[in-house]
């Protein structure tokens, strides 16, 4: 049976947290137990403790349950996105998806530490980010291109955001173009726009999954799955 918050030991949150910063990664069990501490009232607030750690694993559990409470997390938001940079990519892997739960329209300068890892030096982020950018809301991708092109209006981000602004099979031969350009960054974020459209024109998509850039063949390929997308 799933206790209440009113049944609920207010110690026995902190006795997870306490293991987690001694045990870090040896203890999923732990953290999965911290999580249904937070879901069920558990101070948000207490999850900078693992946020902050010295110990690389016992940030990596805390961001990793910043990332199952999804829009709950928004109070350690600036937290999350300290660690976008993070020696870890585990932690950067999970902080992305956090971000993406919490990022709103305001949140220029985090999502920017967000884009940046599209080049990051571990393909598993930088498909994840690839993810990030295929399915960030609308207003936020807006709000960025806005932010960017006040910033830099000629940048691979500036253009790349242009196209993730797409929205139908008219836009496909500028999405194209874009997975041919000769800046890696403006063919990943290409890929994102494919992805974006696919369920409209799947045509950018089949495009992406031939590209000789590995990050973006296996994304598109896993993005055709999801859409139910034949080469």
């Amino acid at each position: 049976m799933r206790r209440t918050n009113r049944d609920r030991d207010p110690d026995q949150g902190d006795e997870f947290l306490s293991r987690l910063l001694r045990e870090g990664v040896a203890a999923g069990e732990i953290a999965n137990e911290l999580l249904s501490e937070f879901q069920q009232g558990y101070p948000i607030s207490k999850l900078r403790i693992l946020l902050g750690a010295s110990n690389l694993e016992a940030v990596a559990a805390g961001v990793w349950i910043a990332s199952e409470l999804g829009s709950s997390a928004r109070p350690v938001f600036n937290e999350i996105a300290g660690l976008l940079h993070s020696p870890s990519a585990r932690v950067r892997f999970f902080a992305l998806d956090s971000i993406h739960s919490c990022a709103r329209p305001e949140d220029e300068n985090e999502i920017r530490g967000a884009l940046d890892l599209v080049e990051d030096r571990e393909p598993s982020v930088r498909w994840k980010a690839l993810v990030f950018l295929a399915t960030l809301p609308v207003a936020v991708v807006r709000a960025a291109r806005q932010a960017a092109a006040k910033s830099a209006p000629n940048s691979a981000c500036a253009r790349g955001l242009k196209l993730l602004e797409s929205s139908g099979a008219r836009d496909a031969a500028e999405i194209a173009h874009g997975l041919a350009d000769r800046d890696i960054v403006l063919r990943r974020y290409a890929a994102a726009a494919a992805a974006r459209v696919a369920d409209r024109d799947p045509g950018p998509l089949r495009l992406a999954m031939k590209s000789e850039d590995e990050t973006i063949r296996q994304f598109a390929e896993d993005m055709a799955a999801r859409a139910g997308v034949a080469e």
